[in-house]
């Protein structure tokens, strides 16, 4: 195979991984959960809680639909939404966009194998027949350019927080989802589902949650 026709096999197959992965496409989301020892965090069906929405967001429409999209998974939580005066809990959220870096990935590409003639030579003569050579399989390198989405929510008692303006921190949420191209508007939605997947939990250690773009939760948040 020539180099030319490899090249074009080549960007071929990336064209074809594209199509495959738009298909059922999985996103990967980072989860770090922290709780407070000295502040334990109440948790029953009907709990009261406030989302508080960035009154100094660069785009406050998109920090509205922010917050909604969190208030929708509070409720599949069992919460019942408040409004600012008389909650238990307030959450404040935080997201954004990390710097873009270039990364190195490989890409299998296979090779389909060639043919080889057989020739068979016996008592009746000569006889001629056609395999079959296995493939081969190669990994090739090419660069792109990823960036981090993330997502950022912290449970603050709502007592401490009326009375004295002081956000005592309950529980902190941190979720992120690298890659490239994709949109922050639309990576929201997994940031969501995967940071509520851990909800007020102490994980410990970062841990991965596999969402797929057909998870019943993502299309929720994903409605109107």
């Amino acid at each position: 195979m020539s180099s030319r026709t490899t090249i074009v096999f080549t960007r071929g197959m990336l064209l074809l991984l594209l199509v495959l992965l738009q298909g059922c496409a999985s996103y990967t989301v980072r989860v770090d959960g922290f709780r407070n020892p000295d502040r334990p965090l109440m948790i029953s069906p009907g709990t009261t809680v406030h989302v508080v929405e960035d009154k100094e967001a660069k785009n406050p429409l998109l920090d509205k639909e922010v917050a909604r999209k969190i208030e929708s998974m509070l409720k599949l939580k069992g919460f019942t939404i408040s409004q600012f005066d008389n909650p238990v809990y307030y959450i404040l959220h935080g997201y954004g966009i990390g710097h873009e870096r270039t990364v190195t990935r490989t890409m299998p590409v296979y090779q389909p194998g060639g043919t080889a003639t057989v020739t068979k030579t016996g008592p009746k003569g000569t006889s001629y027949s056609t395999v079959q050579l296995p493939g081969s399989t190669t990994y090739v390198p090419y660069t792109t350019s990823v960036s981090d989405k993330w997502l950022s929510l912290k449970v603050i008692d709502g007592k401490d927080y009326r009375d004295s303006g002081t956000t005592t921190d309950v529980w902190i949420g941190e979720a992120s989802v690298t890659g490239e191209g994709m949109d922050l508007r639309d990576m929201i939605n997994y940031l969501v589902v995967g940071i509520f997947d851990h909800f007020g939990e102490n994980t410990g250690k970062r841990l991965t949650v596999d969402i797929r773009e057909d998870d019943p939760r993502v299309k929720i948040l994903s409605a109107p």
